[in-house]
């Protein structure tokens, strides 16, 4: 097999000088003025030799159109593959990607870690001064990897979002999190729906769908998304909800719900629980703000969650007790609203 790169500093420099930021120590706003430590690691690092680097070979340049260094580095919906990571990174960099986990970051994270690349701290340096964002993120992320070779550390987990302080950077860490989860789920979900029928294979389509269509109404109805980490917020909740529904898919594939009340006891729970959280709305013009219509929109989704995953565990759990199926659903349901109160 072919290395991924021959060599490495011709295009690697020519990369990073494609889209050249402004490096940190150069940084003169008054946001940044106290910040003399970092800017001061970073000027020594402003002409940094950049490793010598041949051509990526022709048939991997070929392989890499429209790649994602994140992606690869991460194994989101892939198996993990560092050195293919860097290359691709490579790429978005000449290209102008200044996304938050393109080319530079994830450069900076090979570098780091010493996965895909041998280890080069410096560089690794080198890069996060390049990389943009708030002012005490840029500082501590520089002092941060300037620690890390003072004590000659030798792990592999440093990452952007270790040293994240804003609100937008840490809505930014959380979707990256949850794309990593979301492909794990997804196996998950893929061993068990393996051996469904065609039959039950369109009930689970069709409860998938409404599951969907539920957690996109909670996140946008019924959580306030006030403030800069509202993104975060919202992402959270969506976690929540896809790792609830994933554990009672593996419930019924193992046999049951376990023990639940009544249906109709819990369902007296939820519709009380439910008129109390209305009640409690403020009216508020406010972007962002829960209001009794998003509510409303969220319970009337819901239950058309409810009633698609009872009429797919009839087909593909027929043992299962529907009521005890949807006590199961009503309790977490009302859980969402008594927590809130």
């Amino acid at each position: 097999m072919k290395p991924l790169l021959v060599a490495a500093p011709a295009l690697l420099a020519a990369a990073l000088a494609a889209d050249q930021p402004t490096d940190w120590s150069q940084v003169k706003d008054e946001w940044s003025k106290d910040f003399a430590a970092s800017k001061a690691i970073c000027r020594k690092l402003l002409d940094y030799p950049v490793p010598r680097a041949a051509e990526l070979d022709t048939k991997v340049t070929a392989s890499l159109g429209g790649c994602d260094s994140e992606a690869l580095y991460y194994g989101i919906g892939r198996a993990p593959d560092p050195a293919k990571a860097r290359a691709c990174a490579l790429l978005e960099v000449k290209q102008g990607d200044d996304s938050v986990f393109g080319g530079r970051t994830m450069l900076m994270t090979v570098y780091a870690n010493g996965r895909g690349a041998r280890r080069d701290l410096d560089l690794a340096t080198h890069l996060a001064c390049q990389i943009d964002g708030a002012p005490f993120e840029r500082d501590g992320r520089v002092r941060h990897l300037a620690e890390l070779k003072a004590k000659g550390w030798t792990g592999s987990d440093f990452d952007y979002c270790d040293d994240v302080t804003s609100g937008l950077a840490v809505g930014y860490c959380a979707d990256r999190d949850a794309r990593k989860a979301d492909a794990v789920r997804e196996v998950r979900i893929g061993r068990i729906a393996s051996g469904f029928t065609p039959a039950q294979r369109q009930a689970f389509e069709r409860l998938r769908k409404a599951h969907a269509a539920f957690v996109d109404a909670h996140s946008s109805g019924e959580i306030d998304l006030n403030g800069t980490a509202r993104a975060a917020i919202a992402i959270g909740e969506d976690e929540k909800l896809k790792d609830e529904f994933l554990g009672l898919l593996q419930r019924l594939s193992g046999g049951g719900v376990g023990a639940v009340p009544a249906f109709a006891a819990a369902d007296a729970k939820l519709n009380a629980g439910y008129r109390r959280f209305v009640r409690a709305i403020e009216p508020s013009d406010a972007p962002g703000s829960v209001t009794r219509e998003g509510v409303v929109a969220t319970q009337r989704a819901w239950l058309k969650y409810r009633d698609a995953f009872l009429d797919f565990a009839a087909a593909a759990y027929p043992k299962v007790s529907r009521d005890a199926l949807a006590a199961w659903l009503t309790e977490k349901r009302t859980a969402m609203f008594t927590s809130a109160e």
